[in-house]
Order: C-alpha cells, then structure tokens, then sequence
C-alpha cells in the first residue's frame, strides 16, 4: 500500500495500522474485506429498520454493523455504530435515528475512500 492509498483510507476514516494488525500484515486480505464491505447490506438494513421505526431489528442492523466496522477498523463508524447501538439497546430509538445523518455522512466517507483507493 503506497503512503497516498494510506492517507486516503485514513482520511475516510479507517486506522490502517490497526486494520493490518488485525489482518497480519496482509495487505491483500485486507483490500479483499474492504471491498466486500462496500458492497455489505448491513448500512443500508440499518437504515431501513430506523426508517420502519422498529427498534427492535435497528438494533440487530447496528450491532451487526458495529462489528463489522470494528472487524476493519473503521475506526469513527464503528464509534458512532457503537453509540448508537447503546441507545437502541436501551430503547431509545429517537436518539439513536437522530445520529442516522452522522452515521450516513460517516458510511459515505469510509466508502468513497475505500473506492478512492480500490476502485469500484
């Protein structure tokens, strides 16, 4: 991974030195699981759960993505995930949909920079 493709993952908020520590140092494995993540539906049932207003399966959505996120080292999603899904587990469902708009802007941004780097 050159220092530019480095920079990049950071700015859309992955840490790349904890993700290849998870990864063994395996740049190539990690590239694999960054793509499949783009193409991971566990954003987009969260968002549909939040839009249906069912705390109950938000909840599942936000834990799944909390680990995924957490997994790659995404590191300011898995942040926001994982505070929101406190408050679904403690049913507070319209503090939790109110950080839908950070957690989007924080989803778009890991995604455009994994295919800034990666490519579609």
């Amino acid at each position: 991974m050159t220092a530019d493709e480095k920079q990049k993952l950071e700015a859309g908020g992955v840490n790349v030195e904890e993700a290849m520590q998870r990864f063994m140092n395996n740049e190539k494995l990690l590239e694999r699981f960054l793509k499949k993540f783009v193409v991971d539906g566990s954003y987009n049932d969260l968002v549909k759960a939040i839009e249906e207003k069912d705390c109950d399966k938000a909840f599942t959505q936000a834990h799944t993505l909390k680990g995924v996120t957490g997994n790659l080292a995404l590191a300011k999603l898995h942040d926001l995930v994982n505070r929101q899904t406190d408050h679904l587990r403690g049913k507070e469902f319209d503090t939790a949909a109110a950080m839908m708009a950070e957690v989007t802007k924080a989803y778009e941004e890991v995604i455009g920079a994994i295919k800034g780097v990666y490519g579609e």
